[in-house]
């Protein structure tokens, strides 16, 4: 059984290259007590103000990070891929979750007791380096994200957004929409229904794609 459960983390491991740059050098017998688990879309949730006793590694799939308001409003902080921490930084400060979490997609996680994870990145200098780096680029993100929603429209958080993915050559939903703007579902349906009309997206099949990115520039660059 045991073999068996360490033969599933290394192939969990071996997955992704990310993770397999991550765990490269961890201690074996850190290696040896992580587990392999897998969920459902919508089916793994971390809540916000609670403590966890485990550290995840995303070895596949997709998780919204996001914060809730009193009011119910929701604001997503980031959209996690393969090689991602979830978790990392409260283990280290052994504090409840500052955001919540939930998969958009079917995901598998490598899951590492909190001591376990404290431990690898105090033994393993490589490791806690990368570690450093990984958490300054969730900081840089986070900063340019908090910049569009607080000093950008709606059209113009929109407008940005489907220029980075035509550019990234990304399919463009409504769903990836709604997980990088700050504004509401229906005033998302609003703005692409406008753009529409202008002929500067045009909507197939669910899948949004530019067809006049000079205009789509030009309302980017006047909207107040």
């Amino acid at each position: 059984m045991i073999l068996l459960d360490i033969n599933k983390v290394y192939t969990a491991i071996n997955a992704d290259k990310r993770v397999q740059e991550l765990v490269k050098t961890a201690p074996l017998n850190i290696i040896e007590r992580m587990q392999v688990k897998h969920f459902e879309s919508k089916q793994f949730m971390l809540h916000q103000g609670e403590t966890y006793q485990h550290t995840y590694l995303l070895v596949k799939g997709q998780v919204k990070v996001f914060l809730n308001s009193p009011s119910g409003k929701q604001v997503v902080l980031d959209v996690y891929d393969a090689g991602m921490f979830l978790g990392e930084q409260e283990a280290i400060i052994n504090r409840p979750y500052c955001a919540s979490i939930i998969n958009i997609s079917p995901i598998t996680v490598l899951v590492i007791r909190n001591q376990d994870f404290v431990e690898w990145s105090q033994k393993d200098h490589r490791f806690a380096n990368r570690l450093i780096n990984n958490l300054s680029e969730q900081i840089y993100h986070l900063t340019n994200r908090m910049e569009r929603y607080s000093m950008y429209s709606a059209m113009q958080q929109i407008g940005l957004f489907l220029l980075h993915c035509d550019d990234k050559k990304t399919p463009i939903t409504r769903e990836r929409i709604s997980y990088e703007v700050d504004t509401s579902y229906r005033n998302i349906n609003r703005v692409l229904k406008r753009l529409a009309d202008i002929n500067v997206i045009k909507i197939e099949r669910s899948i949004i794609k530019i067809t006049d990115h000079q205009t789509l520039q030009q309302i980017i660059e006047t909207e107040d």
